[in-house]
């Protein structure tokens, strides 16, 4: 198909649906390390609802920038092959997901999502991959098209460029449902089901299952954690051997025999039972905790430290902390919380390099990066174009006000309210620690500002810590002094998710 756009000529193809996860292996898409496609994918389906109209009710505002979403543009390139041209550009755009290569976007994302991102500085192929959203402006939160491709510059090719269809995101969002395998197994009466059922597992063979399982349990199970991942990768045709065969080679296992599986004497795995985690949170008091498990035993033989910088690409040390020969466990430092702290596992040595003696350290993974929000997205202001947003700052409690560009006459609507710091959220409305009025909120500086939204913020003098919640409380009354305060009670239209709650 030729379209005429603004006296330019696109080119765009027929661009070929996907509509089941056995479809996925047929394309290059996220498929082999360190890429991240189909783990993008994965997010994508946990954080949608499908409409009996097969529309995507989206967990999250790409407008406001949520996750790292950013609005997304053909590639601008000679011959310039693309997605169907939006016939209402005013009211539907593309919106994209998936450049790790901006700290706004790897900083938001699951650790199963960036890992390998972080742990291959030298792979090309390590940023590849993309998905794109079509919205609708005036209902951000709904989808009515997937596309995944892969992009690098001007290199765009169309017929990397798949759509997805929601059956086959219904059958990732199946995979998270608990599939008795044991007794599938066991059933004699088992028979294939194609129909009655979003589950894929439900269509294999008894023979297929055990070949998944077998494949499942020998690569993936020491590389992610949870187990939905671990069938959809299976399913989808990734390359399990040629990962698990880089992961031995990061924890030093030998390549040339099979790593040991006895599950009574886990030690003798060299390359571990469970996935690698180290991870930045936060102690009581603002600081950063370091945490980690799942170190396998011939590193820590070795005598590994935990060492804290800046950001991924900084060599700027902030502290360290050696592991003590503890598999699992966790560090208190005096490191302020801040965005962007990178926690990484080595091992130091003296040695002599180029006629140089001296101390040579070894990095062995790199965590992801601590991100400000603590991967949360702001929490939608009851009746309003607005939302709220907890973050940390220096180790502070800080709230951030997202208003929508329609809401024109918030700061009159919003005059007399304010938002309060809790350290928990079973404390009382009135029992807030630290308020600030809304009206006092500074703006953020203009190019921080996302397309649709205004954006405002404040930083307390309170320590983050976990369990600290921001409220928002609203009052129409004149009610601007302290004691008042006390003793008024409000209407609180927005709390935010506590910080650092596990989600059930």
């Amino acid at each position: 198909m030729v379209l005429h756009i603004h006296g330019r000529i696109q080119y765009v193809a027929d661009i070929e649906t996907l509509h089941d996860i056995k479809d996925l292996k047929g394309i290059e898409f996220g498929h082999e390390y360190p890429r991240h496609g189909l783990l993008l994918l994965h997010w994508l389906a946990s954080h949608v609802t499908i409409d009996q109209a097969e529309a995507l009710l989206l967990h999250f505002d790409p407008l406001r920038q949520d996750y790292g979403f950013q609005h997304y543009e053909n590639p601008l390139c000679t011959e310039e092959f693309g997605l169907p041209h939006l016939n209402d550009p005013l009211d539907r755009e593309y919106y994209s997901l998936g450049s790790l290569s901006s700290e706004a976007v790897r900083t938001q994302l699951p650790p199963y999502v960036t890992q390998d991102y972080y742990n291959s500085l030298d792979n090309p192929n390590r940023d590849l991959d993309l998905i794109i959203l079509r919205v609708q402006k005036t209902r951000p939160m709904i989808a009515d098209k997937v596309y995944v491709t892969s992009i690098q510059g001007c290199d765009y090719n169309q017929n990397k460029t798949h759509e997805i269809s929601s059956k086959l995101l219904r059958q990732v969002q199946a995979l998270k449902k608990p599939v008795n395998i044991l007794l599938t197994l066991l059933s004699d009466s088992w028979v294939p089901n194609i129909t009655q059922s979003d589950d894929p597992r439900l269509a294999l063979t008894k023979g297929e299952i055990v070949t998944h399982l077998q494949n499942i349990e020998k690569h993936l199970k020491s590389i992610f954690e949870q187990q939905d991942v671990r069938w959809l990768l299976s399913l989808a045709g990734y390359d399990l051997e040629a990962r698990f065969y880089i992961h031995k080679q990061t924890w030093l296992c030998s390549t040339d025999e099979p790593a040991q599986y006895e599950e009574s004497n886990p030690k003798t795995a060299c390359e571990g039972h469970i996935p690698v985690k180290i991870e930045v949170k936060s102690t009581p008091d603002g600081y950063a905790r370091l945490m980690w498990s799942g170190i396998p035993n011939n590193i820590i033989e070795q005598g590994p430290t935990i060492v804290l910088f800046s950001s991924d690409t900084s060599s700027m040390l902030e502290t360290f902390e050696s592991l003590k020969g503890q598999t699992s466990g966790s560090a208190d430092t005096f490191v302020a919380l801040k965005h962007g702290l990178h926690p990484r596992l080595v091992t130091y040595k003296f040695g002599s390099e180029h006629g140089f003696f001296g101390l040579r350290y070894t990095v062995y993974w790199r965590g992801p990066q601590f991100d400000a929000t603590n991967r949360v997205i702001p929490t939608e202001i009851n009746g309003y174009n607005a939302s709220l947003q907890l973050y940390t700052k220096d180790g502070y409690a800080c709230a951030r006000l997202y208003i929508k560009n329609s809401f024109t006459d918030w700061k009159q609507e919003f005059y007399n309210s304010w938002v309060g710091f809790y350290a928990s959220e079973r404390d009382l409305d009135h029992k807030y620690q630290h308020y600030q009025w809304v009206s006092n909120f500074e703006k953020v500086e203009e190019d921080d500002d996302t397309k649709e939204y205004l954006i405002y913020q404040y930083q307390s003098n309170m320590s983050i810590g976990p369990g600290v919640q921001a409220r928002f409380l609203f009052s129409k009354e004149a009610v601007r002094t302290f004691v008042l305060l006390r003793w008024y009670t409000p209407t609180v239209k927005a709390r935010t998710v506590p910080w650092e709650k596990v989600k059930t």
